[in-house]
């Protein structure tokens, strides 16, 4: 089964979106406060300063809630072994992210701290996979070696931004690229890049930075998350690495191949999830077992023959496979990225 959805932006308190829209096909591309498309989510934001029922739930082309329709055919949807591993949840969040703006350091807590100590059944493990960036576009990503929880903390109070940023490692990106982000690991998006952002189905982080760099306020508890300002500081993992293991550690750049399906995220980054890249020329077969996965088409067009149904795709489309659609045969000259449920 293929399940397509309506779009679904979702607010956020940085800018950005142009190059969705571009994405996506639109006229009059701009930035704006919805910098975000979330794919096939069963997630709600978490918007504190101004929280609506629902932002996030995607609603598929007919009008239903994916919400509602994982609560009436999950196990068909997810498949049996997903299904029960993960307590009848989708196990992923897929969004396209577009930062015109450098986004405020943040950190996600591992699916340890989430039960534990947020009562939340999954973390937010995630990994970012660049569809375009321009040219002095970056990342911000781990603590260098000898940042203590203290030296944290005292920039927090203080508000020193700048050298917060100096606590971290800072990488250019690049169309092509991947980069790994685990639980407890601080971190922040430099403007300028347009990514798939796959992760743990989860909006949980807490942030240092009290007002974003375009002069957003946020509010208090976005910044702690609900576990107030002495406990936000125990997400954090103060493990410090040198530049060459930070790379080393959470960087691939995967080579492209076609009609096979090439791994960008596998084992050897997460447990958690899995991310493929799928060069179609020609024609193409892939099968995801009994596993289930969200689909970008990221350049060119074709089709998809699924069930019986051929359905066109192109530039921009994305879809929903459930566990069970069984082989998936595309024809025509396109690049698809697939992720993938554990």
């Amino acid at each position: 089964m293929i399940v397509k959805f309506k779009e679904n932006r979702v607010r956020r308190a940085y800018f950005g979106g142009k190059r969705i829209d571009r994405f996506l096909g639109k006229e009059n591309a701009e930035d704006g406060r919805y910098p975000e498309e979330w794919l096939a989510s069963s997630v709600e934001a978490f918007n504190p300063d101004l929280p609506r029922e629902g932002e996030g739930v995607s609603y598929t082309e007919d009008g239903k809630s994916f919400r509602d329709l994982l609560s009436e055919k999950g196990p068909i949807l997810l498949g049996e072994r997903c299904y029960h591993a993960d307590g009848g949840k989708m196990s992923l969040l897929v969004k396209l992210l577009d930062s015109a703006e450098r986004l405020v350091i943040q950190c996600h807590p591992t699916v340890e701290f989430a039960r534990e100590r947020m009562g939340a059944p999954f973390g937010k493990t995630e990994c970012w996979y660049i569809l375009d960036a321009e040219p002095q576009a970056h990342v911000y990503l781990g603590f260098k070696e000898g940042i203590t929880r203290e030296k944290w903390e005292a920039l927090f109070r203080s508000q020193d931004v700048e050298g917060m940023l100096s606590c971290l490692h800072k990488f250019p990106v690049k169309a092509g690229d991947l980069w790994f982000v685990a639980g407890g690991v601080p971190h922040a998006i430099g403007g300028g890049s347009f990514m798939i952002e796959l992760q743990e189905p989860s909006d949980l982080m807490v942030i240092p930075e009290r007002v974003t760099p375009s002069g957003v306020v946020l509010a208090e508890k976005k910044l702690h998350a609900g576990l107030g300002f002495e406990e936000m500081f125990d997400v954090y993992s103060y493990e410090g690495l040198s530049e060459e293991e930070t790379r080393k550690r959470y960087f691939r750049h995967p080579e492209r191949k076609e009609n096979q399906m090439v791994p960008i995220v596998d084992a050897s980054l997460t447990d958690k999830f899995s991310m493929s890249r799928l060069c179609v020329s020609g024609r193409a077969k892939t099968d995801l077992s009994d596993s289930y996965a969200v689909a970008v088409v990221t350049e060119g067009n074709g089709t998809v023959l699924s069930d019986g149904k051929q359905i066109p795709l192109k530039k921009g489309d994305n879809f929903f496979v459930s566990a069970c659609a069984g082989p998936l045969y595309m024809e025509g000259n396109m690049e698809l990225v697939l992720c993938i449920s554990h």
